[in-house]
């Protein structure tokens, strides 16, 4: 397998602007400067393949996330953290591929 790592210079994203591009990701929450998405699967099994995606593309970007998982519970936090623990484009890009990933596995319940 190919991996190639793309690294884009990240811009901050705040305040009205923030708010504005979050109308398109209502299950996400800004809390202490990150994005931050709680989601429960229905097993063991669907978390791990969901985190497998997640682990996958955030290498891929270069862009790692916080993750907190317990059975079937995902907790993502997206900060970036060059930009001093701040909100950028990169996270909300990530955020936006993330919930078509949780879209997905949802489904499957």
């Amino acid at each position: 397998m190919y991996n190639k790592i793309v690294r884009t210079a990240p811009i901050v994203v705040e305040g009205a602007n923030l708010v504005e591009k979050l109308v398109l990701l209502p299950r996400w929450k800004v809390l202490q400067n990150q994005l931050v998405r709680e989601v429960q699967f229905k097993d063991y099994e669907t978390t791990w393949a969901f985190l497998t995606h997640v682990s996958m593309r955030s290498h891929l970007w270069g862009h790692h996330p916080t993750i907190t998982t317990n059975y079937n519970y995902v907790k993502l936090q997206l900060c970036t953290h060059e930009l001093e623990e701040k909100v950028s484009d990169i996270d909300l890009k990530l955020a936006k591929r993330f919930e078509q990933y949780i879209e997905t596995y949802k489904q499957e319940e």
